[in-house]
């Protein structure tokens, strides 16, 4: 719904906005849907998130398809809820990139971007949710128990 402030919605908003270029790729104007899902930075982590977490690749048109994305998968309850998690925190982190790209002009790092998305996620699912017992191996080969 474009509430996030992209480059985009501040130009909306009537906020003085020079470039409308999305920072991640430099290609699009930068709105939710192109940050989120068509922007190329994005598209390298859903690729690599679909592949380690072992679900076919990932095909979203916006983003409430990534968002739902767990509801459309196979797999044990607990998967969907581990799977659901992670998208969740790649969403987060793709936005905090962003951030530090435009606030402390850091370059995207795709793969610094997935360590840390497959670190927290970890974090959250092993201490919200019934998989305690859940280790950093199982996790980094995204073996959900039943």
């Amino acid at each position: 719904m474009e509430r996030l402030l992209t480059r985009c919605a501040l130009a909306v908003r009537n906020v003085p906005v020079q470039d409308r270029t999305c920072v991640l790729c430099g290609n699009y104007d930068e709105t939710s849907e192109h940050i989120f899902v068509a922007c190329q930075f994005a598209q390298l982590i859903w690729q690599n998130v679909a592949s380690w977490c072992r679900i076919p690749p990932i095909i979203a048109f916006e983003v409430k398809d990534i968002i739902t994305l767990h509801e459309v998968c196979s797999g044990s309850a607990k998967m969907k809820k581990a799977l659901h998690a992670v998208t969740l925190v790649t969403i987060w982190s793709i936005w905090k990139t962003r951030n530090d790209a435009v606030f402390h002009q850091k370059a995207p790092n795709w793969v610094k971007n997935l360590d840390e998305i497959k670190a927290l996620a970890y974090l959250w699912v092993k201490n919200r949710s019934k998989l305690a017992s859940l280790t950093w191996e199982e996790w980094s080969n995204f073996k959900i128990s039943r």
